[in-house]
């Protein structure tokens, strides 16, 4: 379990990942990579240490981060990367999460994603509320990936699996409505990993469909931006999503291997970082990444185990 595609929306899709790579590595050419500005992390299990990472938060008001790894910890870092402290899911047989994301209350909400539920840590790891059980009904879930929040503290749930779906929720768990459902036409998703919610807007990856799609907060389909390619503005199983501080979507690909900004309005590439690689500069199979306060990209270097800390300018057309 916990396989990056290994779901039904992407079964299509196992063999499609080396071609993307082979790609990137082809269109890499040997010239120089972008340098990050600093490499946090290493292979481990120590304070600091990862063991193929997929999800992080941040947390704006004291500048620190949680980083959820296949060993299935959660582990609490300064704002430089150093160790405040972490913990061990209560349970990790059946597989770990895939993401998590610090709540408007500065707890950490972890979409629980092989045991389809939702949990709530305090900082300091202690078990608050956990939420949801295996189904298709309204408040059950199937492989839950990513949790958002809209102005009025309404909860957003993602999940692939079979339901490939986003359930939305008052702040008393109260079923509000679904929005999407699985497949590749206007208004449906094949794996919405992550999720950023600005207004009544909602930006969520559509990574098996290799593209983004765009609701409303009250359930209309938008749009779609992008398709399956390497050019700027097309995806390879884009994971992660995140907004910056001047309103562009940054997008972490899994399958190209890069990080992508992206003008919401437009669907248009404003730049790129990164190619397939283990040196500095380069990426393997990145799942996530967040903006900083200090308008760096800290990104989730899922198969070099580390992260990547790069500032938001370096994002641009080469």
């Amino acid at each position: 379990m916990g396989h990056a595609i290994a779901c039904r929306s992407c079964s299509t899709a196992r063999n499609s990942v080396p071609y993307g790579i082979l790609v990137a590595l082809l269109l890499s050419g040997c010239g120089k990579a972008q340098q990050p500005e600093a490499i946090w992390c290493s292979t481990g299990q120590g304070p600091g240490q990862v063991v193929y990472p997929r999800g992080i938060a941040y947390s704006s008001k004291d500048d620190t981060y949680y980083l959820i790894d296949r060993a299935a910890r959660i582990q609490h870092i300064t704002g430089t990367g150093g160790p405040i402290g972490g913990w061990q899911m209560p349970e990790y047989a059946q597989g770990k999460p895939v993401g998590l994301t610090v709540g408007p209350d500065g707890n950490l909400w972890v979409p629980d994603t092989h045991y389809h539920r939702v949990l709530i840590f305090s900082p300091d790891g202690r078990e608050l509320f956990r939420f949801g059980t295996k189904g298709h009904g309204h408040g059950e879930f199937d492989l839950p990936t990513a949790i958002a929040f809209d102005s009025a503290g309404n909860i957003y749930v993602a999940e692939y699996g079979e339901n490939n779906r986003i359930q939305v929720f008052d702040k008393d768990w109260k079923f509000l409505r679904q929005i999407g459902d699985f497949g590749n036409g206007p208004g449906q998703v094949s794996r919405p990993q992550s999720m950023v919610i600005v207004g009544d807007t909602i930006y969520t990856t559509d990574s098996c469909n290799h593209r983004l799609a765009v609701f409303t907060t009250d359930g209309t389909f938008v749009r779609t931006m992008g398709h399956s390619g390497d050019a700027p503005g097309e995806y390879r199983f884009p994971y992660g999503l995140v907004m910056d501080h001047d309103g562009n979507l940054i997008v972490t690909e899994f399958g190209n291997n890069r990080i992508q900004k992206i003008d919401p309005a437009t669907g248009k590439s404003l730049g790129i970082w990164g190619r397939t690689g283990r040196l500095p500069g380069e990426l393997a199979y990145p799942w996530a990444a967040v903006v900083n306060n200090r308008d760096q990209v800290v990104i989730v270097d899922s198969g070099n185990n580390r992260l990547q800390i790069i500032a938001d300018k370096q994002l641009a057309m080469r």
